[in-house]
């Protein structure tokens, strides 16, 4: 069936929404039986009509209690998303930003700066929020269906400009297909989902496909720091850093108790003492590609002068547990050998002693685990190797792994993560920094295909408060 026949069907049926998975599925909706890379559509189609879907879009004739539609399904399926909804895409001005740290942070900054002077909009790692308003998602870039759905709704709200995460996953897999973007923001590359794509250079193939989505008129703003960079390229291209030459050069950092400060030597001069309210190398960078973006959309050098220094918290990005208590315990969501060096290399510049709590999660990239075993046993002067959501491996597995090129013994096995937790917050002594690594804000524990509730920030509050107890 030709996808005019198709939307001509929909019409008919006053079908009201479109999805292909059925977690999401709404009552009215076309169910589309899409072939997964684990799963196929064709094994929920009897679910799908129990929850309510009005039609079913297959390849081939079927039984079901509802009209179905057969037609190519992944030949037609992007254009009918985009035709029913309406290209809501064109609707919108996307910025995309990619990399293998710093994503979250960066778009949390692009998307407070731009609501200085606008209405925009946040989706990713700390799922999709707007005007005050927060949904939670398990993806860092939905599903292509999820986003064009979510894109409408926004445009209808008059929401004009959104920030997304996009993970070299979402690229790959097809997530973005018929999406451009007016921004592509990349801002480092280093190991990480090997896993996925075998080698270093699959992985940066996979994240340059952001700047091939780049419309006309827009720019691309690259890290020039990273050793990656001069494979990413752009009609407009804006380079930041700090070590080497770049369009947007940062000199001069230091901190204070409240701010990191630093010049900018930009293409219009000089910005001098730029504040922020975030702390660590790795945010100046995060800061800067912000800078950049904002500059694009018009936001005013003023304006983002003053709103640099009250960037909203972002939840277990380097979040602050403790309060009057004489050591500090930080959650955050680093997890790839770069980011906990880069950390805890900071942390050392702070505190007199550092204690580090972290796993590897289970069924992800196991090259990686050497790597951040050795790391932390060399840059924290304690290490507590822990769980983190060991999903079918085994836990006891997972540490051995993170243990296998240990050069020291300046480390504890607790394999219970609350325990291990609760042991670094117990025994903390003053002027120490316990560092709670891997999973940042994440609400659940993944064990043998059952997710569990749970929160790292919650099980160290309840040890903190143990501690006090203890104490008086």
């Amino acid at each position: 069936m030709t996808l005019n026949k198709i939307l001509q069907k929909l019409e008919k049926l006053k079908i009201t929404g479109i999805s292909d998975d059925t977690r999401y599925l709404q009552t009215g909706e076309l169910f589309v039986a899409r072939r997964g890379q684990k799963d196929s559509g064709l094994n929920h189609v009897r679910e799908a009509v129990a929850l309510g879907a009005k039609a079913i879009l297959a390849e081939a004739e079927m039984d079901a209690e509802v009209p179905v539609i057969v037609a190519d399904v992944e030949k037609v399926f992007p254009e009918l998303l985009f035709r029913f909804y309406d290209f809501p895409q064109n609707e919108l001005r996307l910025i995309g930003v990619t990399g293998t740290d710093g994503k979250t942070t960066t778009a949390s900054i692009i998307e407070h700066l731009l609501n200085q002077n606008y209405n925009a909009c946040y989706i990713g790692t700390n799922g999709i929020r707007h005007g005050g308003q927060r949904e939670k998602t398990k993806y860092t870039t939905l599903p292509l269906c999820l986003l064009v759905k979510k894109m409408r709704l926004l445009a209808d709200k008059n929401i004009r400009h959104v920030v997304m995460e996009v993970s070299s996953q979402g690229l790959i897999n097809k997530r973005l297909d018929g999406i451009d973007f007016e921004v592509a923001v990349f801002t480092n590359l280093s190991h990480e989902h090997l896993d996925s794509h075998g080698t270093m250079e699959n992985y940066l193939e996979a994240k340059k496909l952001l700047f091939s989505k780049i419309e006309w008129g827009g720019i691309g703003v690259v890290n020039s720091d990273s050793p990656y960079s001069r494979h990413f390229q752009a009609k407009k291209l804006f380079t930041y850093g700090i070590k080497e030459k770049a369009d947007f050069k940062v000199l001069n950092i230091r901190e204070s108790s409240k701010y990191t400060s630093f010049d900018i030597l930009t293409p219009e001069g000089l910005w001098e003492d730029v504040r922020i309210n975030l702390f660590g190398t790795f945010n100046v960078y995060n800061a800067v590609a912000a800078i950049i973006t904002a500059l694009h959309f018009k936001i005013p050098k003023q304006t983002i002068y003053s709103a640099l220094k009250a960037i909203p918290k972002i939840d277990g990005r380097m979040e602050v547990i403790t309060r009057d208590e004489p050591f500090t315990v930080y959650v955050d969501f680093a997890h790839t050998p770069n980011a906990l060096k880069e950390i805890l290399a900071w942390l050392k510049t702070k505190h007199e002693r550092i204690v580090l709590v972290l796993g590897s999660a289970g069924g992800k990239d196991r090259s990686k685990r050497p790597l951040i075993g050795a790391i932390a046993t060399e840059f924290a002067d304690r290490v507590i190797f822990t769980s983190e959501d060991p999903r079918f491996e085994k836990p006891e597995d997972i540490v051995s792994d993170l243990l296998r090129d240990v050069k020291k013994s300046n480390y504890k096995v607790i394999l219970d993560r609350k325990e291990a937790i609760r042991y670094a917050i117990h025994n903390a002594a003053p002027g120490e920094a316990i560092l709670i690594a891997g999973k940042g804000n994440d609400d659940y524990y993944e064990e043998n295909g059952i997710i569990h509730p749970y929160s790292d920030a919650e099980v160290a509050e309840v040890a903190l408060a143990e501690r006090k107890k203890e104490i008086k």
